[in-house]
């Protein structure tokens, strides 16, 4: 299949916050020949994300994270989520320090071992957020309290659960993007990480 072409006519900046907005006119191919007309796009800039599905295969548990999600609010039951541990790179930082950072900071746990599962985009509708996550073998009998850097407003509770939990809370309390992902990879292959990690 060959690339289609597309061509950016005007950008400028919406709004540079917390969150940075962009606007785009363009054009691009259409599937059925020849360009489309002009389109006006807002994108919100995301940086790249790691997240980490801690897991310890001596134990067969999951070490997860909760905290409070403002997108969640008057979305769902409680705004406060399970999800997995995660933060965003910073120029020049390496995906794999990312992740021993995050794990560090926001379950007081050591990586021990990291396992790429992909990366994916998380909303590219309107965000140009990607995510590489990963697998990452952890000892959860260490794993307890409340984590997080205060000077980002962080307060993270540290759960730990048995896979199978972890799995029921499925699209309930464990409903956003990596965790999903994550736990799904997990079904497939927990018993090799058990094999090779345990």
């Amino acid at each position: 299949m060959m690339k289609k072409r597309f061509q950016i006519l005007a950008m400028e900046d919406a709004w540079d916050g917390f969150l940075k907005l962009k606007k785009f006119r363009l054009q691009h191919e259409c599937h059925a020949d020849g360009w489309c007309d002009e389109i006006l796009r807002e994108r919100v800039e995301g940086k790249h994300a790691v997240s980490v599905l801690l897991y310890d295969p001596t134990e067969d548990t999951v070490v997860l994270i909760e905290q409070f999600r403002i997108g969640a609010l008057g979305h769902a039951d409680d705004p406060w989520l399970l999800e997995t541990v995660g933060g965003y790179m910073e120029e020049g930082e390496d995906a794999e320090a990312v992740a021993r950072r995050e794990t560090r900071e926001e379950t007081g746990c050591e990586l021990l071992d990291l396992e790429f599962i992909g990366s994916f985009f998380t909303t590219p509708g309107w965000c140009g957020e990607r995510i590489s996550l990963y697998c990452g073998r952890v000892d959860s009998t260490r794993a307890d309290g409340v984590h997080g850097l205060d000077h980002e407003g962080e307060d993270i509770l540290v759960q730990v659960m048995s896979r199978e939990q972890a799995q029921s809370e499925l699209f309930r309390r464990a409903n956003s993007t990596s965790i999903v992902v994550g736990l799904q990879w997990l079904v497939g292959h927990w018993e090799e990480l058990r094999e090779r990690w345990g």
